[in-house]
Protein backbone atom coordinates (compact mmCIF):
# COMPACT_ATOMS: atom_id res chain seq x y z
CA UNK A 1 0.00 0.00 0.00
CA UNK A 2 1.30 3.44 -0.99
CA UNK A 3 1.13 5.97 1.76
CA UNK A 4 1.08 9.73 1.64
CA UNK A 5 4.59 9.72 3.11
CA UNK A 6 5.90 7.62 0.19
CA UNK A 7 4.17 9.85 -2.37
CA UNK A 8 5.53 12.97 -0.69
CA UNK A 9 9.02 11.43 -0.65
CA UNK A 10 8.84 10.58 -4.36
CA UNK A 11 7.47 14.04 -5.19
CA UNK A 12 10.31 15.66 -3.23
CA UNK A 13 12.90 13.56 -5.13
CA UNK A 14 11.33 14.48 -8.48
CA UNK A 15 11.30 18.17 -7.55
CA UNK A 16 14.99 18.04 -6.51
CA UNK A 17 15.90 16.27 -9.77
CA UNK A 18 13.95 18.89 -11.74
CA UNK A 19 15.80 21.69 -9.94
CA UNK A 20 19.15 20.04 -10.76
CA UNK A 21 18.19 19.82 -14.44
CA UNK A 22 17.18 23.49 -14.50
CA UNK A 23 20.46 24.48 -12.81
CA UNK A 24 22.42 22.40 -15.35
CA UNK A 25 20.60 24.05 -18.28
CA UNK A 26 21.28 27.51 -16.85
CA UNK A 27 24.95 26.58 -16.34
CA UNK A 28 25.22 25.39 -19.96
CA UNK A 29 23.77 28.68 -21.22
CA UNK A 30 26.06 30.70 -18.96
CA UNK A 31 29.14 28.77 -20.08
CA UNK A 32 28.09 29.12 -23.72
CA UNK A 33 27.88 32.91 -23.38
CA UNK A 34 31.28 33.03 -21.69
CA UNK A 35 32.98 30.76 -24.22
CA UNK A 36 31.25 32.05 -27.33
CA UNK A 37 31.04 35.63 -26.18
CA UNK A 38 28.34 38.13 -26.78
CA UNK A 39 28.36 39.88 -30.17
CA UNK A 40 29.99 43.28 -29.91
CA UNK A 41 31.62 42.48 -26.57
CA UNK A 42 34.31 40.09 -27.74
CA UNK A 43 36.68 40.02 -30.68
CA UNK A 44 36.77 37.20 -33.16
CA UNK A 45 39.60 34.69 -32.93
CA UNK A 46 39.90 35.08 -36.69
CA UNK A 47 39.77 38.86 -36.83
CA UNK A 48 40.76 40.27 -40.19
CA UNK A 49 41.51 43.68 -41.65
CA UNK A 50 38.93 46.39 -41.11
CA UNK A 51 37.09 44.38 -38.47
CA UNK A 52 36.19 41.61 -40.90
CA UNK A 53 36.23 37.94 -40.01
CA UNK A 54 38.71 35.73 -41.79
CA UNK A 55 36.76 32.76 -43.10
CA UNK A 56 39.61 30.99 -44.82
CA UNK A 57 42.90 31.19 -46.62
CA UNK A 58 43.80 30.37 -50.21
CA UNK A 59 47.43 30.14 -51.25
CA UNK A 60 47.63 30.46 -55.04
CA UNK A 61 50.23 28.82 -57.24
CA UNK A 62 50.73 29.20 -60.98
CA UNK A 63 50.78 25.83 -62.74
CA UNK A 64 51.24 24.71 -66.34
CA UNK A 65 48.32 22.28 -66.39
CA UNK A 66 45.50 22.62 -63.86
CA UNK A 67 44.14 19.09 -64.40
CA UNK A 68 47.56 17.44 -63.92
CA UNK A 69 48.25 19.61 -60.87
CA UNK A 70 44.92 18.66 -59.29
CA UNK A 71 45.79 15.00 -59.89
CA UNK A 72 49.18 15.49 -58.21
CA UNK A 73 47.75 17.30 -55.16
CA UNK A 74 44.97 14.75 -54.73
CA UNK A 75 47.15 11.67 -55.30
CA UNK A 76 50.42 12.68 -53.62
CA UNK A 77 49.11 14.90 -50.81
CA UNK A 78 45.70 13.18 -50.40
CA UNK A 79 43.86 16.49 -50.82
CA UNK A 80 40.37 16.88 -52.32
CA UNK A 81 39.29 19.16 -55.14
CA UNK A 82 36.92 21.93 -54.00
CA UNK A 83 36.08 23.05 -57.53
CA UNK A 84 37.88 23.49 -60.76
CA UNK A 85 37.97 24.43 -64.41
CA UNK A 86 40.60 24.27 -67.13
CA UNK A 87 42.12 27.52 -65.88
CA UNK A 88 41.72 27.38 -62.07
CA UNK A 89 41.04 24.89 -59.29
CA UNK A 90 41.27 24.74 -55.50
CA UNK A 91 42.29 21.75 -53.39
CA UNK A 92 41.91 21.26 -49.64
CA UNK A 93 41.80 18.83 -46.73
CA UNK A 94 38.19 18.18 -45.63
CA UNK A 95 39.18 18.57 -41.98
CA UNK A 96 40.57 22.06 -42.76
CA UNK A 97 38.28 23.14 -45.58
CA UNK A 98 38.78 26.84 -44.86
CA UNK A 99 42.45 26.57 -45.90
CA UNK A 100 42.96 25.82 -49.59
CA UNK A 101 45.57 25.89 -52.33
CA UNK A 102 44.52 27.61 -55.56
CA UNK A 103 46.02 26.31 -58.82
CA UNK A 104 46.01 28.92 -61.57
CA UNK A 105 46.78 28.18 -65.25
CA UNK A 106 49.94 29.90 -66.51
CA UNK A 107 52.02 28.63 -69.42
CA UNK A 108 55.17 30.09 -67.83
CA UNK A 109 54.81 29.74 -64.05
CA UNK A 110 57.38 31.54 -61.94
CA UNK A 111 58.21 30.16 -58.53
CA UNK A 112 58.52 32.91 -55.96
CA UNK A 113 59.68 32.85 -52.40
CA UNK A 114 56.32 31.86 -50.91
CA UNK A 115 56.11 28.41 -49.37
CA UNK A 116 52.81 26.69 -48.66
CA UNK A 117 53.35 24.83 -45.40
CA UNK A 118 51.26 21.87 -44.30
CA UNK A 119 51.34 21.73 -40.49
CA UNK A 120 51.09 18.08 -39.46
CA UNK A 121 51.15 16.18 -36.18
CA UNK A 122 53.58 13.49 -37.45
CA UNK A 123 56.14 14.78 -39.92
CA UNK A 124 57.74 11.35 -40.43
CA UNK A 125 54.42 9.80 -41.46
CA UNK A 126 53.68 12.68 -43.85
CA UNK A 127 57.19 12.56 -45.30
CA UNK A 128 56.99 8.78 -45.79
CA UNK A 129 53.58 9.09 -47.44
CA UNK A 130 54.95 11.50 -50.03
CA UNK A 131 58.10 9.37 -50.54
CA UNK A 132 55.93 6.28 -51.06
CA UNK A 133 54.19 8.05 -53.92
CA UNK A 134 57.50 8.60 -55.69
CA UNK A 135 58.14 12.19 -54.67
CA UNK A 136 61.30 13.58 -53.06
CA UNK A 137 61.12 15.40 -49.73
CA UNK A 138 64.23 16.97 -48.20
CA UNK A 139 65.57 15.86 -44.82
CA UNK A 140 64.16 17.43 -41.67
CA UNK A 141 65.61 20.73 -40.50
CA UNK A 142 64.94 23.06 -37.57
CA UNK A 143 63.07 26.27 -38.32
CA UNK A 144 65.71 28.23 -36.35
CA UNK A 145 68.30 27.77 -33.63
CA UNK A 146 65.82 29.33 -31.18
CA UNK A 147 62.94 27.02 -32.08
CA UNK A 148 64.48 23.59 -32.70
CA UNK A 149 61.17 21.91 -31.82
CA UNK A 150 59.60 23.37 -34.99
CA UNK A 151 60.86 21.25 -37.86
CA UNK A 152 60.33 21.44 -41.61
CA UNK A 153 60.86 19.23 -44.64
CA UNK A 154 60.75 20.99 -48.02
CA UNK A 155 59.52 19.60 -51.33
CA UNK A 156 58.24 20.87 -54.67
CA UNK A 157 55.11 20.38 -56.71
CA UNK A 158 55.50 19.47 -60.41
CA UNK A 159 55.63 23.17 -61.36
CA UNK A 160 58.46 24.06 -58.97
CA UNK A 161 56.33 25.70 -56.29
CA UNK A 162 57.73 25.51 -52.77
CA UNK A 163 55.91 23.36 -50.24
CA UNK A 164 56.91 22.23 -46.77
CA UNK A 165 55.78 19.85 -44.09
CA UNK A 166 55.94 21.31 -40.58
CA UNK A 167 55.61 19.85 -37.10
CA UNK A 168 55.50 22.28 -34.18
CA UNK A 169 56.18 19.98 -31.23
CA UNK A 170 58.97 17.78 -32.57
CA UNK A 171 61.35 16.30 -30.01
CA UNK A 172 64.51 14.71 -31.31
CA UNK A 173 67.55 13.33 -29.51
CA UNK A 174 69.96 15.46 -31.54
CA UNK A 175 69.65 19.01 -32.79
CA UNK A 176 68.78 19.21 -36.46
CA UNK A 177 70.52 21.67 -38.78
CA UNK A 178 68.75 24.98 -39.28
CA UNK A 179 66.78 25.16 -42.53
CA UNK A 180 68.11 27.05 -45.49
CA UNK A 181 66.02 28.43 -48.32
CA UNK A 182 63.42 26.16 -49.95
CA UNK A 183 64.88 24.07 -52.76
CA UNK A 184 62.44 24.72 -55.62
CA UNK A 185 63.21 26.72 -58.69
CA UNK A 186 61.44 26.89 -61.99
CA UNK A 187 63.22 25.81 -65.12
Amino acid sequence: MVTNTNIESIALKVEKAYQKVIKAVIAVFAISFVLLGLPGLTSSALAGPGGTTVEGTVIRFDVRNVKKSVEWYTEVLDMKEAFGSDSYAQVFYPEQAETQIGLSQNDYPQSGTATATLVVNDIFAAQNSIFSKGWYVEDLCASSEYTPEIVLAFFCDPDGNNLALRQDDFMFEILLPVCGAPMCSNY
